[in-house]
């Protein structure tokens, strides 16, 4: 009996630390992000925080700081909105600005306890283009661009930002220098880790919106 008893004792502590059971431990996050213009962050298929600048607001630059908690595995799903004025892709339009837009977005994730860094953005995440426009460039100078503008539009995956889904069709996503994207604004409140790199889809102007999912094993 005493052997059995000291038996069920180790066993019990073996596997409390087994990495089956820490995996299983809820951790505290904090999740950085810059967007141009606008984003919404998923995490294991919750959404845990977006933007809290309407995209509608005229050059809406500032960053985010989230905190959540998860556990690990962590499945990460990110939206990215460039702000369009309609589906022609451009904006200001009907003023001497009219143009066509561009996005980009960066994110780092990390333990809020040690500080560590457990995901940042860069060319390993994988991106779908749900809206593109304008197809045809030279209708930024049109007086009807919502007729003359060329698009592109796809339906949301409905289960796009959870874990199960498989997005191995997905094409990888793009880096981008600071030059390119034009940072600004709430990018130069935080300091971004090295590896924290901008990223958006294959066209900088024509993607508007668009998909990201990344993930992280937590070994």
């Amino acid at each position: 009996m005493k052997k059995l008893i000291s038996f069920l004792i180790l066993f019990a502590l073996i596997m409390q630390i087994t990495p089956a059971n820490a995996a299983n431990k809820s951790v505290a996050f904090t999740a950085e992000v810059w967007a141009d213009n606008w984003f919404a962050l998923y995490i294991n298929g919750k959404l845990v925080g977006e933007d809290s600048v309407p995209i509608t607001t005229e050059r809406s630059f500032n960053s985010e700081q989230i905190t959540f908690k998860a556990t690990y595995p962590l499945t990460i799903g990110l939206i990215g909105k460039d702000f369009k004025e309609n589906n022609s892709g451009l904006e200001y339009i009907g003023s001497n600005r009219q143009q066509i837009g561009d996005g980009g977005v960066v994110l780092q994730i990390k333990e809020s306890a040690s500080g560590k860094i457990v995901a940042t953005t860069s060319k390993k995440w994988r991106v779908l283009a749900i809206q593109q426009a304008p197809l045809n460039s030279e209708c930024v100078t049109s007086s009807d661009p919502l007729r003359d503008c060329k698009s592109n539009e796809r339906s949301i995956p409905t289960t796009w930002f959870k874990s199960p889904y498989k997005d191995s069709k997905w094409p990888f996503a793009r880096e981008y220098t600071e030059t390119e994207v034009g940072v600004k604004d709430g990018y130069l409140d935080i300091d971004w880790d090295q590896k924290a790199k901008l990223i958006w889809g294959k066209d900088l102007k024509v993607d508007n919106t668009l998909l990201f999912r990344y993930q992280v094993s937590g070994k």
